[in-house]
């Protein structure tokens, strides 16, 4: 191994704490950076909405916070659809290819909601049964992906009450859609593991299909672009607009070096509702993507 990279032919037998400090080839470090930035994105976007219809509550203009239910519940459907997204490129590409990367089996303790903690230690109980590396990453993959589409279903249904006045207690509805939020993120971060363990271990020679298969699966206007276009589409806001910048810097800005140590930094130092409070460090690491101690 050199500079963190295992050559291509090599047996692998790092773990996915290694994949996870590794340094990538250039062109896949571009791939991984601009879907990465694109996903973000979506997320601080998301938080931003969240975090206003908490204020317009605790402000007690319940007729505003509803309106904003529709916005929120559209941006969750946005990124959990971007995360399916990732998630089915990465099965396809490894069932037509083989390629096959080191996973872990989800945590429940890293979820909120009842629904996504059962299928966490359902996905926990299937690497206790099944050995074959291809198995296990097909399993993590579905998991994940199964996750989001509850959670997604749910925040539809909570956001359709709160959009159409069914609801009553409007602030107990919100708080549930901030746990729903907290295990998107969750998905987002065990996805972003997935897919840098997948880089790892993916030929050159499969970097092309594998491109055109991600982009075929992103929304439109979330697909990676040019280093140089780093202003999201969704921005529609001053105050968007101001939060996405301090998350997302220009990559044309950095050099290879210095644009790898400050995504990794940015990685593990990712708070989870667009506030300066940070997320624990074992939140970011392989074995450890999320935590019940985790606040907005």
């Amino acid at each position: 191994m050199q500079n963190g990279q295992f050559p291509e032919g090599v047996r692998r037998t790092a773990t996915v704490q290694d994949d996870w400090i590794s340094w990538l080839p250039e062109e896949k470090d571009r791939l991984f950076d601009a879907t990465l930035d694109e996903l973000e994105v979506s997320y601080v976007i998301l938080s931003v909405a969240l975090n206003d219809a908490f204020a317009l509550c605790q402000e007690g203009k319940l007729g505003q916070a509803r309106e904003e239910a529709a916005m929120f519940v559209g941006l969750f459907d946005r990124l959990a659809s971007s995360l399916r997204g990732v998630l089915r490129s990465l099965n396809e590409h490894g069932r037509h290819f083989g390629t096959k990367p080191n996973v872990v089996p989800l945590c429940a303790d890293f979820f909120r909601s009842e629904q996504a903690q059962q299928l966490a230690r359902a996905n926990s109980l299937a690497f206790l049964l099944v050995l074959r590396a291809g198995t296990r990453f097909f399993r993590k993959l579905g998991a994940i992906e199964q996750t989001v589409a509850a959670l997604r279903n749910e925040a539809q249904h909570i956001g359709g009450g709160i959009t159409d006045g069914t609801t009553i207690a409007l602030p107990n509805q919100w708080t549930r859609l901030e746990v729903l939020h907290y295990d998107l993120n969750t998905c987002l971060r065990e996805t972003t593991i997935v897919l840098k363990s997948f880089l790892c271990v993916l030929p050159t020679n499969e970097l092309t299909p594998f491109r055109k298969r991600l982009l075929s699966r992103l929304p439109a206007g979330l697909r990676p672009r040019p280093a140089n276009l780093c202003v999201p589409p969704l921005i529609s806001s001053r105050r968007q607009r101001q939060a996405t910048r301090r998350r997302v810097a220009p990559a044309s800005s950095m050099s290879g070096d210095s644009r790898r140590h400050r995504r990794h930094a940015r990685n593990t130092n990712k708070d989870n509702s667009g506030s300066t409070e940070r997320i624990p460090l074992t939140r970011m690491l392989p074995d450890g993507t999320g935590g019940p101690n985790e606040t907005n």
